[in-house]
């Protein structure tokens, strides 16, 4: 999974800060371009990396944090502050459409990045609201991520819309909005590749 991958290569990163007694400038900034490349293999945006480091370096290499009593670990608190406030510090909740209109909402991201079981928590989390959910598997060039969104959706007692890997996503979507307004679910949830937002499927 690439979020697993980053976390890892992230500790590994703290655990050698949490080692030293004392930061240079330089530890420091030795330190964030690891962290730099983390995100980058993690297929973190290059401009979203830039500005991250870049506000991170600015704020951990003042002299408050290198004279500090725990340098490594003050490193570590602006890397995860800075980490909170690119990922969104607010929780929202979910908007649903008025009365029994369907609402749909979209999962797209990189292989490995956690869709499928995401997908599956969500619908568990929205079965607590009564709102009776349909998993999409339109992920057709993985038909692996196919089989493991319907185990999913089998664990959390959801129904999964499948078409196989030789329709389109649109095709599959626009089916299984059809099938979802015909036997009155509230949730439709399409699973899609990164790739499908980058092509005219």
């Amino acid at each position: 999974m690439a979020f697993e991958s980053l976390t890892e290569k992230l500790q590994n990163i703290f655990k050698a800060l949490r080692g030293k007694g004392r930061l240079s400038e330089e530890d420091v900034k030795t330190a964030l371009k690891e962290v730099k490349m983390a995100l980058l293999e993690a297929d973190v945006n290059f401009k979203v990396v830039k500005q991250f480091i870049n506000s991170v370096t600015e704020r951990a290499v003042g002299q408050d944090v290198l004279d500090g009593i725990n340098p490594g670990q003050m490193v570590i608190k602006i890397v995860n502050e800075e980490m909170t406030r690119l990922m969104g510090d607010e929780v929202t909740e979910l908007s649903f459409r008025p009365g029994k209109e369907l609402t749909i909402f979209m999962l797209c991201g990189l292989q490995g990045a956690g869709k499928t079981t995401a997908a599956a928590k969500i619908a568990s989390r929205l079965k607590l609201k009564s709102k009776k959910t349909l998993l999409v598997a339109c992920d057709i060039y993985r038909p692996a991520a196919i089989e493991q969104l319907k185990r999913n959706g089998e664990k959390v007692e959801t129904e999964v819309f499948s078409m196989g890997t030789d329709v389109k996503p649109s095709v599959i979507a626009k089916s299984a909005v059809e099938y979802a307004l015909k036997n009155n679910f509230n949730v439709v949830i399409l699973i899609l590749p990164a790739v499908f937002m980058l092509t005219k499927t």
